[in-house]
């Protein structure tokens, strides 16, 4: 007895140890591949196009837009529907109770009961292509919700790197500031000492330690800044806000962006989401035009009808002295064809109409302000990014004369020719030129980013693409 105990309790053991491991394994299948890469769980590295995968995956407006899709998907099956026969079924049971009867009897209406089984099939012919045009708008649905989740997307690319490029930058201005506070710590030092020897005023001890202040101030900031746009960054990419994750990166120009203006607008105009939605709900409007329009016409329809009545009566009929069973079963088929033309006196269906031409005249006037839109976005990001190109040449010259400038400050304050204001001076332009230098290639990657924004183009890592398709082409 005790022998077999101890063999259950092993199996368990056994069973349990099994299970735990297959469920280990199956977290481990279901992990997100910057996880495994990273070989820890707590703390997880992305780079710019890792994010925005992850982003596409798990964001809830991603989802929210797929539900759509799938939601006009349903709608487009309803709609066809409508193409099949209709089947209708009916059963009753009628019990018929005689109170009180004067004159001649009415057999309908003497004690009885009635039992009822009625079938029909309804298939409708013509109803002016009604059925036709809103399973048709049910399409043309579906690819405006498909167009929405694109845009959907694209804006939450854009949302990405825009977080992602504001990180990196504010991680190069901690990297800046912390060498500029390390260098301003030792300005402060040497300024002691000038004062300790009596070759400079306490003054300038002074105008040192709040140069010193200043900079940890800015300093304190982009570390807040860092912090503040991580969270903002794992929210959209569904991490606790207060999760430790790496985002990886340099913020470097990476490379020169050669297509031209018109190459962009041309891209623009075929692949922006925003013109596939204005297009198509033009042709939705033109569908319920006409769908309006079948309001004036006719209706016909065929139905075929199965019709069982039984009529079972509590007492025999008397007729010349003589009764009779009254009880009476019927079966029989209907075959009918209906023609119905409705006609509104108070001018409903012209005024639909009406409704819906002006509709597409809205439309159209819409469509035409979102190329317009379109149009000044790219031009205007497109400037943006030649002129933070331009800027990224002239801050880098900028910073390697101030490094030298600044190297030369300390030079001649260290042998007792320069003096405190010269080389805090000398500091201060590093600080601001260094300051310039990441705006500059933060403002290009910004640019380009929303550049392939306005374009309609999703490019995850911000590299190099290919030869923009040409115009016509799908997207």
């Amino acid at each position: 007895m005790k022998a077999r105990f101890l063999h259950a309790i092993l199996l368990l053991i056994g069973m349990s140890i099994c299970l735990a491991s297959a469920a280990a394994y199956a977290g481990n299948a279901d992990r997100d591949p910057a996880e495994k890469n990273s070989g820890q769980s707590d703390t997880v590295a992305y780079t710019l196009s890792q994010s925005v995968e992850r982003g596409l995956s798990v964001n809830p407006r991603i989802r929210s837009a797929e539900s759509a899709v799938r939601k006009a998907d349903s709608e487009i099956a309803n709609q066809r529907g409508n193409f099949f026969p209709s089947f209708s079924a009916q059963t009753y049971t009628q019990a018929i109770s005689s109170i009180d009867a004067d004159g001649p009897t009415d057999e309908d209406y003497v004690d009885q009961q009635i039992d009822v089984v009625n079938l029909k099939i309804s298939q409708t012919l013509f109803d002016g292509l009604t059925i036709f045009n809103r399973h048709q708008k049910a399409v043309l649905n579906k690819k405006v919700v498909k167009a929405r989740k694109k845009r959907t997307e694209l804006r939450l690319v854009l949302d990405i790197q825009k977080f992602f490029l504001d990180l990196l930058k504010a991680k190069e201005d901690v990297k800046s500031l912390r060498d500029a506070v390390h260098r301003m710590e030792v300005n402060v030092e040497s300024a002691k000492s000038y004062y300790k020897e009596k070759m400079a005023p306490y003054t300038q001890v002074l105008q040192a330690k709040v140069e010193l202040a200043d900079i940890r101030q800015k300093l304190s900031q982009a570390e807040n800044k860092v912090e503040t746009t991580r969270v903002q960054l794992n929210i959209l990419l569904g991490f606790p806000g207060y999760r430790d994750i790496s985002y990886t990166g340099d913020l470097e120009q990476g490379h020169d962006f050669t297509k031209s203006l018109n190459e962009c607008l041309d891209y623009a105009y075929q692949h922006r989401p925003e013109m596939r939605i204005g297009e198509k709900s033009i042709d939705m409007a033109r569908k319920e035009k006409k769908i309006s329009l079948g309001q004036f016409s006719p209706r016909l329809s065929a139905d075929a009808d199965y019709y069982y009545r039984d009529n079972d009566y509590d007492k025999p009929g008397t007729r010349m002295g003589q009764t009779y069973d009254r009880d009476q079963q019927n079966t029989y088929w209907t075959v009918s064809l209906r023609l119905q033309w409705k006609f509104g006196l108070g001018g409903q269906q012209f005024h639909q109409h009406s409704k819906a031409s002006h509709e597409i005249q809205r439309l159209e006037q819409d469509l035409q302000a979102t190329k317009n839109q379109i149009n000044a976005e790219v031009r205007t990001h497109y400037m943006a990014l030649q002129e933070a190109d331009e800027r990224i040449e002239t801050t880098q010259t900028t910073v390697e004369s101030a490094r030298e400038a600044y190297a030369r400050a300390k030079k001649r304050f260290d042998v007792r020719m320069g003096t405190v204001s010269e080389l805090l001076d000398a500091q201060a332009r590093l600080s601001r030129a260094e300051a310039n230098y990441n705006r500059a290639i933060g403002d290009y990657l910004s640019s380009l980013a929303k550049l392939y924004h306005a374009m309609g183009l999703q490019n995850h890592s911000l590299a190099r693409q290919k030869p923009l398709p040409q115009p016509g082409s799908s997207s």
